[in-house]
């Protein structure tokens, strides 16, 4: 099960409704009526026979992983080095960072865009710090995070004390509209915002008030598995909406670890496992990715939310295919 998540395109829920059609029609069997082990029917290994010599390598590059980018050596070192002791994920606020290779890979293809060296960049959350990847290279003119996590504020604050970094952390639950001296600051903006649409909205509502205006440019993380295509594309509309066209979508760009993340807390919260009927088999590799993209202003951005936001914490966070996010309450 968790091979297959590892490797499909589209949403958890789509899965399911795929893997049901399939056994239906006699091309796969599972154990019972739980989807841990899934194997082909007689049927179906006669079927796979067709592709006996077809390759299942992807087709990416080995060296990079399909990414394109070279990691500068003495960012990736010193990054990971940094974060070894970083704060672990809390289901409070749908935490969970990426590898630190990822990490510094998106610094560096920001780098090669233009949108680092002498540029004024804001984080929208930063969970996986890439605010000290970019502090590393050296390059930002500043860098300012805002977060509702004061324990990132807190290692933010000894990564300044330590390595001469100068990283600005400012406390916000962005329900609430950013402070007049982060409103049309930036030049560059970071987020990986939450996957229900009103939550994207205002993460992307808050990012777009940030930037100084056209030519600016933004990055965000989203994922095909908690957010189906259908979803992309209610989710481009906003971007449009507020004058941004997309330049570059990186599939897969990110990969989130298991062990790193100490996620098996969390699973008992997720809807997936009850869908799945998996309760209680962890995975066996990492499977949770994201891509990566990025944004450019061909006008002033215009959020479409700009005031209080009255959300739920429900209505932030879950929708019917926000399948593997925690539940709050879970440690």
């Amino acid at each position: 099960m968790w091979d297959i998540l590892s490797r499909w395109p589209y949403s958890i829920r789509e899965l399911r409704e795929t893997l049901e059609r399939l056994h239906a029609e006699g091309w796969i069997e599972r154990s019972g009526d739980r989807w841990v082990e899934i194997r082909l029917t007689e049927r179906g290994r006669e079927a796979s026979r067709a592709l006996v010599g077809v390759e299942d390598e992807g087709g990416a590059c080995p060296a990079c992983e399909g990414k394109g980018i070279r990691l500068p050596e003495a960012w990736w070192r010193r990054f990971r080095e940094l974060t070894e002791e970083r704060p672990l994920p809390v289901a409070e606020y749908d935490q969970g960072f990426m590898r630190p290779e990822d990490a510094v890979a998106r610094v560096a293809f920001m780098h090669r865009m233009g949108d680092v060296a002498d540029r004024e960049i804001v984080l929208i959350g930063d969970d996986d710090l890439v605010s000290v990847a970019l502090a590393v290279t050296g390059l930002p003119r500043r860098i300012v995070v805002i977060d509702v996590d004061e324990r990132l504020g807190a290692f933010i604050e000894r990564a300044n004390r330590e390595q001469g970094f100068a990283i600005e952390f400012r406390p916000l639950d962005i329900r609430r509209p950013l402070p007049p001296d982060l409103t049309q600051r930036f030049d560059v903006f970071v987020t990986d915002p939450v996957e229900t649409v009103p939550g994207f909205e205002l993460f992307l509502s808050r990012a777009a008030a940030s930037l100084r205006g056209r030519y600016a440019a933004g990055y965000f993380g989203l994922t095909t598995l908690e957010a189906s295509l259908s979803k992309w594309h209610r989710l481009q509309q906003l971007v449009l909406r507020m004058n941004f066209v997309i330049t570059d979508v990186l599939r897969d760009f990110s990969l989130y670890p298991e062990r790193e993340n100490r996620w098996e807390r969390f699973y008992a919260s997720y809807a997936m496992m009850s869908l799945f009927h998996i309760e209680g088999h962890l995975p066996d590799r990492d499977w949770y990715r994201s891509s990566f993209f990025r944004i450019e202003a061909v006008a002033p951005p215009q959020p479409t939310i700009l005031g209080e936001c009255a959300l739920s914490e429900t209505e932030l966070y879950f929708d019917e295919e926000t399948l593997a996010t925690p539940r709050a309450g879970v440690s």
